[in-house]
This record gives C-alpha cells, sequence and structure tokens, in this order.
C-alpha cells in the first residue's frame, strides 16, 4: 500500500513538472523561454528557486503594469514573442493592467489564475488572433468570443457586437456595476454573471432568446431586469437569490420558466405572465414574499395561494386577467418614454397616473389625470429611472 502511495506522488509529481513553463532567463524583468529553431520567445514565469508556490505575497510575480514587447534581444539573437505560455502569470496578485503587441497570438492555459486585481487587457489593434475591447480580452472569428475576463474589473462594462454567447462562468464573482448586453448576442450561458454582488443592472440586447441556468444567481445588488421580446427560456435558479430585484419586465414570447428561476426574490412585488407562456418550473417563485400581483395573460390556471405553477400566486393578494400587453407595442398610440439631455420625456399617457423611480425604489416624479399627450420631466442627475404609466413599465438609462 505504501509502494503504491509513493508511486501515486511520483506520477503526480511528473505530470506536474510536464505543465511548468519556469525559466529563469529574463529580459527587463519579463521572463522568456526562447525558441532557437523558429527565433520566438513565450512569456513565463521564473524559475523554480522562486517558484510561485512559495510566494504568498505575489511579490515574486509580475506587478503594476505589465507591458510585453514584440520582440526581445538574447545572447545577441533577435526573438519574436508569439505568446503566453502555460501558466505564464500564475499568482501575480499585484498585476494591474496588461499590454500585449500585434505579435503575440496563443494564450496558454492557467496564465491568470490568482491574478485577482487585473484591471484591465489591451491588446495592438493590428494582432490577428486577438482583441481588447472595454479591458476585455476577445478572440477573433466568427463569431467573436469572450477569453479573459479580469477579475478587478469594475463599473460599468459594455460588451462588443458580433458576441453571439456570453460563455459559462465569465463573470462569475466580478467586481461589475453595470453590464450592457449588444444585440448580437442569443445566448447567456450557465453561471455567466454569478455572485456578482455589485452588479446593480444589466441591459439585456434584444436578439437574447434563452437565459441559462444560475446566469445571474445571488447577485444580491440586482434591482432592475427588463427580458427583450426575443425571451423565450429562463433557466433553473437563473435570478435565485437575487432579493433586492424589484422591477422584472417579462414581455410577450417568453414560453418557459424553469424551476427556482426567481426563487428567494423577495422584493419582487408584481409579475406579468404572457400569453405565450406554457410552463413555469416547481418553486420558481418559492419565498417572494412580497409578489402581490400576478397579471395572467397565458392560459395556466394561476390560483391564489396555490402553490402550484412555481409558487407564483402563493403569497399574491390579487390575480389580474388581461388581454393587454404590458409594453402596448401593437398600438399606435402606445405609451412611451425616453431621455433627453435634460431629463425625461413621456407621451400618450392620457388620463394616466405617471410615476418614475430611481434605481433605490425611491419616487422622484408622480403626476395623476394629465390631459396632455407630452409631457417633458427635467432631472438634473444621470442614473437609471424607471417609469410606470399605468400597466406600462420601462427602464431608462439617463446620461449626462
Amino acid at each position: 500500500m505504501k509502494s503504491q502511495t509513493i508511486t501515486l506522488v511520483l506520477l503526480l509529481l511528473l505530470v506536474f513538472t510536464n505543465t511548468i513553463s519556469a525559466s529563469d532567463t529574463a529580459v527587463d524583468g519579463i521572463y522568456y523561454n526562447f525558441d532557437d529553431a523558429t527565433l520566438t520567445a513565450k512569456v513565463t514565469y521564473r524559475g523554480a528557486e522562486d517558484d510561485w508556490m512559495y510566494d504568498s505575497t505575489g511579490d515574486l510575480a509580475y506587478v503594476g503594469h505589465l507591458v510585453i514587447p514584440a520582440s526581445v534581444t538574447y545572447n545577441g539573437k533577435v526573438y519574436t514573442v508569439v505568446g503566453l505560455d502555460t501558466d505564464a502569470l500564475i499568482n501575480s496578485k499585484k498585476l494591474l493592467t496588461l499590454s500585449l503587441p500585434a505579435t503575440v497570438t496563443s494564450i496558454g492555459t492557467g496564465v491568470f489564475t490568482l491574478c485577482n486585481a487585473l484591471q484591465s487587457i489591451t491588446v495592438d489593434d493590428a494582432n490577428p488572433a486577438l482583441l481588447s475591447y472595454d479591458g476585455l480580452l476577445y478572440y477573433r472569428g466568427n463569431p467573436l468570443t469572450l477569453g479573459v475576463v479580469p477579475r478587478g474589473k469594475t463599473g460599468t462594462l459594455e460588451l462588443p457586437d458580433g458576441l453571439v454567447e456570453i460563455p459559462s462562468g465569465k463573470f462569475q464573482k466580478s467586481s461589475i456595476e453595470s453590464v450592457i448586453i449588444p444585440n448580437s448576442v442569443t445566448t447567456i450561458k450557465d453561471g455567466a454573471f454569478c455572485e456578482c454582488k455589485l452588479l446593480v443592472d444589466i441591459t439585456i440586447g434584444n436578439q437574447v432568446h434563452t437565459i441559462e441556468r444560475s446566469a445571474f444567481m445571488n447577485d444580491t445588488a440586482l434591482q432592475v431586469v427588463q427580458l427583450p421580446a426575443s425571451m423565450r427560456t429562463i433557466g433553473a435558479s437563473a435570478f435565485l437569490g437575487c432579493f433586492n430585484l424589484t422591477y422584472l419586465t417579462i414581455k410577450e414570447g417568453l414560453t418557459t420558466i424553469k424551476g427556482s428561476a426567481f426563487s428567494g426574490c423577495s422584493s419582487l412585488c408584481g409579475i406579468y405572465l404572457p400569453s405565450t407562456l406554457g410552463s413555469i418550473g416547481n418553486m420558481a417563485f418559492y419565498n417572494c414574499f412580497n409578489l402581490a400581483t400576478v397579471m395572467n395573460n397565458s392560459t395556466l390556471d394561476i390560483q391564489l395561494g396555490s402553490a402550484t405553477h412555481g409558487y407564483v400566486a402563493y403569497y399574491a393578494t390579487e390575480i389580474i386577467r388581461s388581454a393587454a400587453r404590458l409594453d402596448q407595442a401593437n398600438s399606435s398610440n402606445a405609451v412611451d418614454a425616453y431621455c433627453t439631455n435634460e431629463g425625461i420625456v413621456v407621451s400618450n399617457f392620457n388620463h394616466q397616473p405617471l410615476y418614475i423611480y430611481n434605481i433605490i425604489g425611491e419616487c422622484i416624479y408622480s403626476e395623476t389625470g394629465i390631459a396632455s399627450q407630452t409631457k417633458k420631466i427635467p432631472i438634473s442627475k444621470a442614473g437609471i429611472y424607471i417609469v410606470k404609466i399605468g400597466n406600462f413599465s420601462k427602464k431608462l438609462i439617463l446620461k449626462k
């Protein structure tokens, strides 16, 4: 038994030894593996005497702002820098930014492991294989593929047009506060934005048809979600635990809400079930304690206090049947709201109550019984606002 254990340990060490790519050769503080046959070089980390495993602070790895050159001279020879080797930047806990030249076209596995402070990656525009957009790294191709999300990325993030899907877990536990998803995206994969504790707002493009399992699970700061008319399926646990989610807009076209999709969304106070909706999974709205109003335009038999159809009406105080669409998109006199430099403009709301809320749910403007067709409401502060006029609601992002 002892000999088997020793053999296993030796095999594991052999596997590890075959995967590391450390080097003792540094030029201007950057370590390289050189290939004399092709006169190419790949960036790596320093050799075994300063192995990353024993560096708890990250001081022995790359720190600050790292600029990779297109070529490097060593022992009288000029080498083209073509890639980042396996684990090249591993444990670079104090690395803040990374700049890549046009010549670097390959990224090895494990390169960004433990680079938790990395805020942005930039790539030379002439690079044929890689590109950067808003600090993220992408692989060129048709379609465009999201490669690396720096773990230290914060603030508002805009994803580029041409991206078709947001891969599984790419933003998990990131510190972004707002994300704009382009119209080219059709699928948000499982766990894509899971555990993003600072994410307050998402803008979902008008071609997204599927949000997969746990995509936004436990995004506890998320307050506003407006799903596009293209949406067909909301996956299991997609918004589970988003207990600050207050405004949810669902449009005609949605067919499936899977189990636990909105479980624990305790700030949600109303829900619209479109005529296209065919199924609500088990416990989809479990522990949505404040879900008082259900507007049911589906063929599902929704009953007050019932645990069927995912607890959607278990906590409700009223169920409203209406053939009218919330967005009234097919009406030539549809209610509408939009932003200008001065504030918000609303139209076609004859004699209906008008309310405007800020992102934390405070009513900043209200008016009832107005006869005018159009009204301009001056607002001085940039931010995210919700306009509610009767059954109509719309999220607006006011920029100054």
